[in-house]
């Protein structure tokens, strides 16, 4: 098994206009069969029928287009977006950081094209010296490439202009064939923090669950991914040629350990497995040909695991894993090549408790009522600063238990709030890798 991990890696919260279906380019909600794909739940799934649509990777987002250079960088604000980018491209985008806060930036493409697909994402400062960069790449038939930064506006002076607060402009890069392919790119800001909550802790284990297989709906995206309840184990099936998506929601102070089983039947199915933390950073992954015979992936003693999700993970710089925000935690399958539909299980172990989250300074400019938060993945605030979001918006059937407009109520929250109310009902909102730096911060 190949794993996968960066110490130092945030949340993305996606707060951004949805156009309605049908009303904005790269927007999708439904399959070929009318069906709305992106709400399947361990609950919903008996509904669906045995002869789906395959399920397709569907970009979304709010539609931009990125600038030819650094000067003419279009601003985004914290959200969820869309552009399309050509093999070889370069283009260019800029965010406010306000001084203290920490930015997160993520970039996902997709590609059906025989060959390798690579991803570069790169800050940049003022002089257009690279401050930090990462690359994500693949070279399977169906391709989906993630790439993720994050750095602090901390500096006061002129001396790390990769640090100041202001405008700071990033670019991505994409180098694979074929003609040009969506790209999603998602923006967060998180505030500075005057208590950071325990200390890290070890990688946890997998705990047998327990019960009845349930049978659940994978997605096709990470936007639409099937949510899992919490432990236990959940059945599907996949056909080749198809990425299916799961995603499990950690608070703070609750770790995750998960396998995946696939089928056997006639022939070879090359398979690749992957989880993902809720800055669609690749912590793991574990490729395998499938043949007559059931294979486990990410099998115990071994299983795909994350630590207690706490602030303090990210200063610990030898832990194999990122995982220092609570929101969704997302585990894909991928079945490459021709041949016939295979079973598909993932087991889930949840382990650990939910406790206080990091106290955030609070935004004078902002209404904001308490330090300490109590916020939950996908929920706002209750009685605390808002802490920071990381999962794509869930509705419909994949909607919080508390029924809230962003995820953890985090800073996308108080700048997209507005915004909100204005566009009214019928838009959505959605959220969602890091890297370490080439530059040193302050």
């Amino acid at each position: 098994m190949e794993q996968r991990a960066f110490p130092a890696c945030a949340a993305a919260l996606i707060l951004g206009a949805v156009s309605l279906l049908g009303m904005a380019p790269h927007a999708y909600a439904a399959d070929a069969n009318g069906l709305a794909r992106d709400r399947p739940t361990a609950e919903s799934a008996p509904r669906w029928p045995a002869q789906r649509a395959p399920r397709t990777y569907n970009p979304t987002g709010t539609p931009v287009s990125g600038a030819p250079d650094g000067a003419r960088a279009v601003s985004l604000a914290p959200g969820d977006y869309v552009d399309r980018m050509a093999d070889k491209e370069v283009k260019y985008y800029a965010v406010d950081v306000p001084l203290g806060y920490t930015v997160y930036v993520s970039g996902t493409t997709v590609s059906t094209v025989k060959g390798l697909e690579a991803l570069d994402l790169k800050q940049i400062d003022e002089r257009s010296t690279s401050c930090r960069t990462d690359t994500g790449l693949s070279q399977s038939v169906i391709k989906v490439v993630t790439a993720s930064l994050n750095w602090g506006a901390t500096a006061t002076g002129r001396n790390n202009s990769c640090a100041k607060p202001g405008r700071q402009v990033f670019s991505v890069t994409r180098r694979g064939t074929g003609p040009p392919v969506p790209l999603e790119l998602r923006i967060f800001l998180e505030p500075a923090v005057s208590d950071t909550g325990p200390a890290e802790s070890v990688i946890a284990r997998y705990t047998e669950p327990g019960g009845s297989p349930v049978p659940v709906l994978g997605g096709g995206s990470f936007t639409d991914a099937g949510t899992l309840p919490g432990s236990g184990h959940f059945t599907d099936d996949i056909a080749f040629g198809e990425w299916v998506f799961y995603r499990v929601r950690l608070d703070w102070g609750q770790s995750l350990a998960v396998q995946a089983r696939v089928g056997g039947g006639r022939g070879y199915a090359p398979t690749e497995v992957r989880l993902y933390n809720p800055v669609r950073e690749e912590l793991a992954r574990e490729f395998g040909s499938v043949s007559d015979t059931e294979h486990i992936f990410a099998g115990r003693p071994d299983p795909f695991a994350t630590r207690p999700v706490r602030y303090l993970n990210r200063s610990d710089r030898q832990q194999e894993v990122a995982d220092m925000l609570p929101g969704w935690y997302y585990l894909a399958v991928a079945v490459q090549g021709e041949g016939e539909q295979r079973s598909l299980a993932v087991d889930v172990s949840v382990g650990g408790s939910k406790e206080p989250g990091p106290a955030y300074v609070p935004d004078p400019s902002m209404s904001v009522a308490t330090s300490r938060s109590t916020a939950s993945p996908g929920g706002v605030a209750t009685g605390g600063s808002p802490a920071p979001g990381s999962a794509a918006q869930p509705t419909g059937d994949n909607r919080d238990s508390a029924g809230a407009s962003a995820a953890f109520g985090g800073p996308a929250v108080w700048l997209g709030l507005p915004l909100a109310l204005l566009l009214g009902a019928g838009l959505a909102t959605w959220v969602i890798r890091r890297r370490g730096p080439e530059a040193p911060r302050d």
